[in-house]
């Protein structure tokens, strides 16, 4: 596998999970607002998110890189490791990372989880299911990596 298609994958996994985790966050924080009485109608909901990818996307990409930069290794590293399909084993990888990383933001940020859409149980899980998403995406744009034969 050539480090460029390694390099694109990893990039194209990072914005699958930057657009993904915020078109869900911005969802879950209109779908709260709508709840307590907030009148919003398409082209508002439209314009937040898109303020929110201009916004939160730039921020919430370096934290996504760097978990992924440690993810997707070891999830390659696992992948020779186990009997697991490599769809699987990625896709856990972009999920337990998701989980971790935003665990770890909360405790950093004094409790406080600051991907607000990710407060309520569905959308933490939300965003987990996005990291998952992105590890597929990964496997997908990444040949796996040929097994040489040793006679």
């Amino acid at each position: 596998m050539t480090i460029i298609r390694l390099i694109l994958g990893y990039l194209a996994a990072v914005l699958i999970m930057v657009a993904l985790g915020v078109i869900a966050q911005s969802l879950f924080v209109l779908s709260g607002l709508k709840a307590v009485g907030a009148a919003i109608g398409l082209v508002e909901g439209v314009a937040m998110i898109v303020d929110d990818l201009m916004g939160l996307g730039p921020n919430y990409a370096i934290f996504i890189a760097l978990g992924f930069a440690i993810a997707l290794p070891v999830a390659a590293l696992a992948g020779r490791l186990l009997p697991a399909p490599r769809a699987l084993v990625f896709a856990a990888a972009g999920l337990v990372c998701m989980l971790v990383m935003l665990t770890l933001m909360k405790e950093v940020f004094f409790g406080v989880q600051i991907i607000a859409g990710a407060r309520s149980l569905p959308g933490f899980w939300a965003q987990a299911i996005a990291g998952a998403l992105a590890g597929l995406a990964f496997t997908v744009l990444t040949p796996p990596a040929r097994r040489t034969k040793s006679t």
